[in-house]
């Protein structure tokens, strides 16, 4: 170790911020400027965003029901989606993993088939198909609903009048930085 010391003037140190400069974030450098902009684009259309409507979509239909003792324990529509009581719940967990491993399939009937077959084995039960049941090529023929952004509301929002300005005022200043690089060049 050492002898030597040194001293510092306490009254000459500065904090770090305060040499920075607040820039308003229509200067900000393009790329984070673009960052920002969509980061506050998503948050607005998230807002806006309306779930699918799937209450007539025949892929969210009953695939089959699973009976025990002349009760419906399960339904499983042709997703492969589950309902299930929370009694059976457990019961029904493992039987869905392994159904879910030999199937072959994420989604779609031939998944539901494999998993109400593979639940009323683990139940001791029967299988009851639905008339609404698809095949896998009838399901993968049919379109998927997809979530949607009301963008007439969105563009009623202040903040969307906010975010256009920013860009206008950001556009700005770009032209003006590129009319001074022309003048000194």
């Amino acid at each position: 170790m050492s002898g030597a010391t040194h001293s510092i003037d306490l009254a000459s140190v500065r904090p770090v911020t305060a040499t920075l400069k607040a820039v308003p974030l229509a200067e900000a450098p393009e790329d984070l400027f673009q960052q920002i902009m969509e980061a506050k684009k998503e948050m607005l259309e998230n807002d806006y965003r309306q779930p699918p409507a799937i209450s007539k979509n025949p892929t969210y239909s009953k695939y089959a029901s699973i009976v025990v003792n002349g009760k419906v324990v399960a339904e499983i529509d042709n997703h492969g989606f589950v309902e299930t009581s929370n009694a059976m719940a457990a019961a029904c967990s493992d039987a869905i993993k392994q159904a879910d491993f030999s199937a072959g399939v994420s989604s779609g009937p031939l998944l539901a088939k494999a998993r109400a077959e593979s639940i009323a084995r683990s139940i001791k039960g029967s299988i009851v198909m639905a008339k609404t049941a698809m095949s896998q090529q009838s399901f993968n023929a049919t379109p998927q609903p997809k979530v949607t952004i009301d963008y007439d509301a969105m563009k009623n929002d202040p903040r969307y009048a906010e975010l256009e300005q920013l860009q206008k005022a950001h556009n700005t200043f770009l032209a003006q930085k590129m009319t001074q690089s022309d003048t000194y060049a």
